[in-house]
Order: structure tokens, then C-alpha cells, then sequence
């Protein structure tokens, strides 16, 4: 018994010695597969970027980043998907430079968007149709640049922002300034008020205004700010964000005026708290009105689809160490009473949409180290969380659609998945994935 017990042993242990010359060659082939997570790896990773919806929500738009530690060689190009997944994305413009700032135009064949490209001497507006190709035609010449496109509901205009020389009234006296500034031997700047600077840039004298734009050969595009008392004073300015001054204009529907969120007093913000308002403006110029009171500031203004509203985001100023965003509501475009939509919400919404038949709100907010998709009635009422998540972010949330169809994006990115495009959808209790740039990257590391 002794030695057949041993005999079996010895071919336990030569089956075990085998088994572990075969899977240890497996393992090391395995670990080979994966790549070492560097710097490198890291920063070189494509970078997607905010998804704008065709208004039949059948088509999206987004700038992917191609990062260089050289930044003369990092380009930003334009992509589009299907929104149904039913294709990868595809490249829509490719070239030197960057190309951002999207924006679809109300029959969804044209976009707009913002690039600087050869014999431009700042970032210009350019048109481009979508689905027939070919090149993309610059619309506007503004030596202080364009940004921030929106249509005008008649796709017959374009508004958008530029930064100006305060007291400059038109581009020859834009022009004759930035020449003057050129020719200084001395490149100091005086601060003689607040704010001085915006993170990691010193700001400059320039100041925020809102153009319109014609789309009909030789118009030049038209400074609505330019004279009007509002921008004189010490304070004026826009919402600071990371990439600058941000007047958040958008158009009213029927085409005849633009709402917009500015401070008046921004000049206090060392010793005080400064304010931020809605303000109306008509197309053929004026002085802006403000629709909007209260101690606080508003900011995001958003029509409902029929026009009939106007939503926001509100923050008080008061005591508190800390005060949490509402999103607001006034009728348009008599309404005074403003209306609080989620009185009752104890987080701080992040961005919002609408939904085509104006019925309900979508909003994104942070909750316990994730931000999630929430929803409650346009009128206002309980707001509820659309679905349960436990991991990643969501951010940018944007929507398309008619009617009742309505198509909901957003990035959506965790500690271990770089950002990409996704489709939301309630009804699954989740996501569908429309890109995925770094997601083999993400996995082989």
C-alpha cells in the first residue's frame, strides 16, 4: 500500500510540476498584455468633449482634443455619431488648429463652429453643412475673435460673443486700439480695480459684448452692447468660468431679442458679494433691461420649447456659509413673479435641459462622490432621481428630440474610464455608450 500511495504522489506532484510550467508562461503572457499606466499614457489619451445634439436628436456633434506636449501640434477636430449607435463616429473636419464651439443650425444640416485657421488673425465663425461635405465657409472677420455661437431660430443669423476694448464702438476703433497696445516699449499692466486675476491668467482690460452676425455676403457682424451705459460702469462683466467671461446670451424664440446674465458689480467681490442678473436686449439695439431682482445671482438662461417660459439657475446671498443653486422659472415675456422649480432639493444641480414637450426637467447634480441624472415636473414639484448609479460621473448633459421623442446625452467618466459620449435612458436604468476613443487604451492598462 506504502508504495503504490507513493507512486500516486509521485504523479500527483509530476502533474502539478507540468500544470505550473504551463500556466505560469500563460500569466506572464497575460501580464505582458497589459501596458505600464505613465504620464505619457496618460496625457496622450484623446480627450472627448461636450455633445450638442441635432435638433431632431438623431445626430451628434463633439470636439475630440489630441494632446501634444508640444501645444503647436495639438489639434481639436469635430466628430459626429449616430445617435442610435447604429455607427462609430467619423471624423468632420480635420487640420492645424482647433476647431470647437459647435452649434447646429434649426433645419439640422449646418453647424457652426470656432476656429482659427490660416490668414485668420483671431478665432473666427465658421459654416459648414453637415451631410453634403465640402469645405466650411468663415462668416465673420472680427479682429477680437468670436465665440460661443447660437442661431437665431430662423437660421438667417448668428449671435455670439467677443472681447472688446472697453469704449470701442466699432472695428476700425477695436482695430486702431490693439494697434496702439502693439506699439508700447512696455508690456506692464495697472490694476485699478477688482478682479485682477482668473486662476492660473492675469486678466486683461478687454470686456465681454454680444455681436450679431447676418449670414448675407458683405454684412459685418454688429456690436449690441457697444455705447450703451450698461457696459461703462466699473463692474460690468459676465459669469467667470474657467475659459473666461461668459455672457450666457441666447436668443429669444421669435427670433426679435437676446436674454442674457451679467454683473453690474463684480468691481466689490474683494469685500463683498457681487450679483449677477437676466437682462433682455433687442436685435436693433437699446439699452438692456433687466427682468430678473433679488439679492443673488442668476445665470444659464433656457427657454422652454414653446417659448413660453424662462428657466434658470438662482443663488441666494445671504449668511450662510454655503448656498445651494434652485433652478428658477418666470413666464415670458410678462412675467415678474419668479418661481422656484425645486425648492425642496438639497443638491446643487449642475446643468439642466428641458424636454421637447416642455413636460419635465432634467438635471444632473452631485450626490455621494457620483453626479446623477435626477428629473422633475417643468412646473415644479419633487425632484427624483432617474436612476441609480455606483460608478463614474455624468457631466454636460444636453438633448435633442421633437415632440415627445426625446434623446438624452451626456459625458460619463469614473477614476478608471477616461470620458466619453453616452446616451442616457431612464426607462433602462442607464447608459448607452456612442464612443469609445480610449476605451481599449483604458482596459489594456
Amino acid at each position: 500500500m506504502n508504495i503504490r500511495r507513493q507512486r500516486r504522489m509521485h504523479v500527483v506532484v509530476a502533474l502539478l510540476v507540468v500544470t505550473i510550467f504551463l500556466v505560469v508562461p500563460t500569466l506572464a503572457t497575460s501580464a505582458q498584455k497589459k501596458e505600464r499606466l505613465t504620464h505619457e499614457l496618460m496625457w496622450k489619451m484623446k480627450r472627448v468633449g461636450a455633445p450638442v445634439p441635432s435638433p431632431d436628436g438623431k445626430w451628434v456633434i463633439f470636439a475630440v482634443v489630441e494632446p501634444s506636449y508640444d501645444e503647436a501640434t495639438q489639434v481639436t477636430d469635430l466628430w459626429v455619431a449616430p445617435t442610435d449607435g447604429s455607427a462609430t463616429a467619423r471624423r468632420l473636419t480635420s487640420g492645424r488648429g482647433s476647431e470647437t464651439g459647435t452649434a447646429w443650425s434649426p433645419d439640422g444640416r449646418r453647424v457652426v463652429f470656432v476656429a482659427r485657421r490660416d490668414g485668420d488673425e483671431a478665432a473666427q465663425l465658421y459654416v459648414m453643412n453637415v451631410f453634403a461635405g465640402g469645405e466650411a465657409e468663415r462668416v465673420t472677420a472680427v479682429s477680437t475673435g468670436a465665440r460661443n455661437p447660437q442661431w437665431r431660430p430662423d437660421g438667417k443669423a448668428i449671435l455670439f460673443q467677443s472681447s472688446v476694448y472697453p469704449g470701442a464702438k466699432t472695428e476700425e476703433e477695436n482695430r486702431k486700439i490693439a494697434a496702439e497696445r502693439r506699439a508700447r516699449k512696455y508690456r506692464a499692466r495697472v490694476y485699478e480695480g477688482f478682479p485682477i486675476r482668473n486662476w492660473d491668467r492675469w486678466l486683461d482690460e478687454l470686456q465681454s459684448h454680444i455681436f450679431i452676425q447676418p449670414l448675407e455676403p458683405g454684412v459685418p457682424a454688429r456690436d449690441l452692447l457697444a455705447g450703451t451705459a450698461m457696459v461703462a460702469g466699473q463692474g460690468f462683466g459676465g459669469v467667470t468660468t474657467p475659459g473666461g467671461d461668459d455672457l450666457q446670451a441666447i436668443w429669444t424664440l421669435d427670433g426679435q431679442g437676446i436674454v442674457f446674465t451679467a454683473t453690474l458689480d463684480r468691481h466689490v467681490q474683494a469685500y463683498a458679494e457681487s450679483t449677477t442678473h437676466l437682462y433682455r436686449l433687442p436685435v436693433n439695439g437699446g439699452e438692456p433691461v433687466r427682468i430678473t431682482s433679488g439679492d443673488g445671482g442668476y445665470s444659464r438662461p433656457t427657454f422652454s420649447p414653446d417659448g413660453r417660459r424662462l428657466y434658470g439657475f438662482y443663488t441666494p446671498n445671504n449668511d450662510n456659509v454655503y448656498n445651494l443653486n434652485r433652478i428658477i422659472a418666470l413666464e415670458w415675456p410678462n412675467g415678474s413673479r419668479i418661481e422656484t422649480i425645486t425648492p425642496n432639493f438639497d443638491r446643487a444641480p449642475t446643468s439642466f435641459i428641458v424636454t421637447p414637450n416642455g413636460e419635465r426637467i432634467y438635471l444632473l447634480a452631485e450626490e455621494a462622490g457620483h453626479e446623477k441624472l435626477y428629473s422633475v415636473p417643468a412646473t415644479g414639484g419633487e425632484t427624483l432621481l432617474a436612476f441609480e448609479m455606483s460608478a463614474g460621473v455624468y457631466s454636460n448633459l444636453a438633448a435633442g428630440g421633437e415632440g415627445t421623442s426625446l434623446v438624452l446625452l451626456a459625458n460619463w467618466e469614473s477614476a478608471i474610464s477616461p470620458a466619453e459620449i453616452v446616451k442616457l435612458e431612464p426607462a433602462r436604468q442607464g447608459h448607452q455608450a456612442l464612443t469609445s476613443f480610449n476605451t481599449d487604451q483604458a482596459v489594456s492598462i
